[in-house]
């Protein structure tokens, strides 16, 4: 069974100055201090270079450890709790929001990956019916099956989903459309045998209990 990673990429640009030399160290003790307050502006000016990644970084972090989910623009951003029972997996990204929760033999397990994007809900719903089609296409035993579009109210929301299921794996596409315009979209996933059958009714109780717009 094949995993897709999405694995987020941090490009750190640092900045280099060098000293001038040779004719400058002729130049007269009157231009020193000039020099001098140059250099302490370039100083300040690295220095808040240097920080500006830390503060662009702190902003996707969430707030007191509460995971935050990004756009992948980085446009709009929004906190995700951590569902009961679950833990965090390493399957996390600036991008993605993922837990995960251990199943009796050790093996098994639940997962539920959470993704915030700036496409509509036609094209989020297009984009995950690919994406299960390409899973059961390479299945080997060619027992998989998609079901219809479905649709369900929630709090405030109305959701919609699909179910799939293949060779070791039960599964939902759940999306909605939230308040800042954006979709978000979850995918939840039964890998292995001996889990508790997975429910729209307790997946979206679960979804709309770790939102917070």
């Amino acid at each position: 069974m094949k995993k897709i990673v999405i694995l987020g990429l941090i490009v750190v640009t640092c900045m280099m100055m060098a000293g001038c030399k040779g004719k400058e160290e002729k130049k007269s003790e009157d231009q020193k201090p000039a020099e001098q307050s140059q250099e302490q502006t370039s100083d300040t000016t690295d220095t808040a270079s240097n920080e500006l990644p830390e503060e662009e970084g702190a902003s996707t972090a969430g707030v007191d450890g509460v995971p935050a989910l990004c756009t992948d623009d980085k446009s709009v951003s929004i906190t995700i709790n951590r569902p009961e029972g679950f833990e965090d997996s390493e399957f996390s990204s600036e991008h993605q929001v993922a837990f995960q929760r251990i199943g009796a033999d050790g093996t098994s397990s639940t997962q539920l990956n959470l993704r915030l994007m700036t496409e509509d809900e036609n094209t989020v719903m297009t984009t995950a019916q690919q994406e299960v089609e390409y899973l059961l296409s390479a299945n080997s035993d060619g027992t998989g099956n998609v079901g219809e579009i479905m649709s369900q109210q929630a709090g405030n929301r109305q959701w919609s989903y699909f179910t799939y299921s293949l060779e070791g794996v039960e599964g939902y596409r759940i999306w909605t459309t939230l308040a800042n315009g954006c979709v978000i979209s979850c995918t939840a996933e039964n890998l292995g045998s001996g889990l508790e059958p997975l429910t729209v009714d307790y997946l979206l109780q679960t979804l709309e209990a770790s939102i917070q717009e």
